[in-house]
């Protein structure tokens, strides 16, 4: 197939319909060298079509002078249009006419071909257009396959969740592939721009991703490739973890021309990291704090006790519950565990006989995974209880009650009474950003109130009713 440049070259060459040159191009095989003519009112006419116009639309030449509906009507209804309207914009403004249409070729087969013509003007007010007529169904059809291939590619891989995405730099154009716009909460025609790509960058992030691209950038030649994670907000406020991989192309001089690169969302991946170094911290703030608690524990198993009998039989009793609790909630295995039995267990070694529990809690039922999670908040409430509140005084109590709560959700109360003065400290220690965290993944949230008579929280979280 001829190449499209010498192509343009050879319709250059065709200036003045020159008879020589025009032999020269059918001897090349370039395509039909032709001269069409149009007379003052548009009528189209060839006054010269070269002899391959037979192989290409099964037409002789002497025919097509005669009647140039031969071949006009050869082209494909629904292109001749583009075909007339691209005519006569270059007659009226005198430049090149250069337009590709589908028509049927000497086979009768649908063929794409390429038209392309300079125009001359005559005296007489007639325009000559000496041009030539070409095949480029080979070219056609390698482009659409092409763009079939990439698009094949693209949706393979947008299968495994990577977003695809393009920024040239010299242009100043991004693209962005329709997985990689749901990553950022953009809509399919919503402008996408460098600017706008990092105001959906976290503030908190956005300098770092500045800072890697530049340091990528500048790198010797031959680098070029950056890797790092950080969180969007979509316009949504929906906040998201992603993962960005890119590589900078360059010139033969070094000079950084495009960035191509993936997006991959990781949240899912970075809540389980927080969530287990959330746990890693429980276990040593459990750690630190469980002398303290067994202390207060058999501090308050030996009031009232009259023989070391009976006293050991009780914080043996207190310990072992302590044990039952945590393998009701490490057992579970992701089955529905009642909530009631999680707040038993969990509460039993701190002095069931001072806890005033709702009957109604015995109706709902966690998910498996939740309850590990609850086992841990209750044990943390009940050692504050111990440590500041309701149970580290003789009278105190604490309330467990259901709570109205949305459709869908189910909320209950913890309430302190008869401890000690409740303040709200200065400063958030590591008991309360478990509070706050514990239940996160799995849908739950807890409104902590520091009321003076009494700390009380508010627990919700997504739940099934028993019948």
């Amino acid at each position: 197939m001829a190449k499209l440049a010498d192509v343009n070259a050879s319709i250059e060459d065709l200036g003045g319909g020159d008879p020589i040159v025009r032999s020269a191009v059918d001897a090349t095989a370039l395509g039909m060298a032709f001269v069409l003519q149009a007379d003052a009112q548009g009528a189209l006419r060839f006054v010269f079509a070269g002899p391959r116009c037979l192989g290409l639309n099964g037409v002789e030449g002497e025919a097509a002078m005669r009647d140039a509906a031969l071949i006009f009507d050869r082209i494909l209804p629904e292109h001749r249009a583009a075909f007339d309207a691209a005519e006569a914009q270059a007659r009226a403004a005198l430049k090149p006419f250069d337009v590709e249409v589908a028509m049927l070729g000497a086979d009768e087969q649908v063929r794409w071909r390429r038209f392309a013509a300079l125009p001359r003007p005559q005296p007489d007010g007639v325009l000559l257009w000496d041009g030539l007529e070409i095949d480029v169904t080979e070219r056609r059809e390698m482009a659409a396959e092409l763009i079939e291939q990439r698009r094949r590619l693209q949706v393979a891989v947008e299968a495994t969740g990577l977003g695809f995405w393009e920024w040239d730099i010299d242009a100043g154009k991004v693209v962005w592939s329709e997985r990689n716009r749901a990553l950022y909460g953009l809509t399919a025609d919503e402008p996408i721009s460098v600017p706008r790509y990092l105001e959906l960058v976290h503030p908190e992030d956005r300098e770092r991703v500045r800072a890697g691209f530049l340091e990528a950038r500048d790198a010797p030649q031959g680098g070029g490739e950056y890797a790092f994670e950080h969180r969007v907000v979509t316009p949504g406020g929906v906040t998201r973890w992603i993962s960005a991989h890119g590589h900078i192309g360059r010139d033969a001089e070094g000079k950084a021309r495009l960035v191509v690169g993936t997006s991959l969302d990781v949240t899912e991946r970075k809540v389980a990291e927080e969530r287990r170094s959330l746990l890693m911290g429980e276990l040593a703030h459990r750690a630190k704090n469980g002398i303290a608690i067994l202390m207060a524990i058999v501090s308050q198993t030996a009031r009232g006790q009259e023989t070391v009998e009976g006293f050991l039989e009780l914080i043996m009793a207190r310990l072992q519950a302590m044990a039952d609790s945590q393998d009701l909630v490490t057992a579970s295995g992701g089955k529905p565990v009642p909530l009631g039995d999680v707040i038993g267990k969990a509460l039993t070694p701190f002095g069931r006989a001072r806890v005033d529990m709702d009957p109604g809690l015995e109706t709902v039922t966690l998910r498996g995974d939740m309850a590990i999670g609850m086992g841990l908040l209750l044990h943390e409430l009940a050692t504050n209880a111990v440590k500041y509140g309701a149970f580290s005084a003789q009278g105190g109590r604490v309330a467990v009650t259901l709570e109205d709560a949305p459709e869908g959700r189910v909320a209950y109360a913890w309430r302190e009474s008869g401890g000690p003065a409740v303040s709200a400290p200065n400063k958030p220690g590591f008991g309360a950003r478990l509070l706050q965290q514990v239940l996160r993944p799995q849908g739950g949230e807890v409104t902590p109130a520091f009321d003076p008579d009494g700390f009380h929280a508010r627990i919700e979280f997504p739940a099934v009713r028993q019948s």
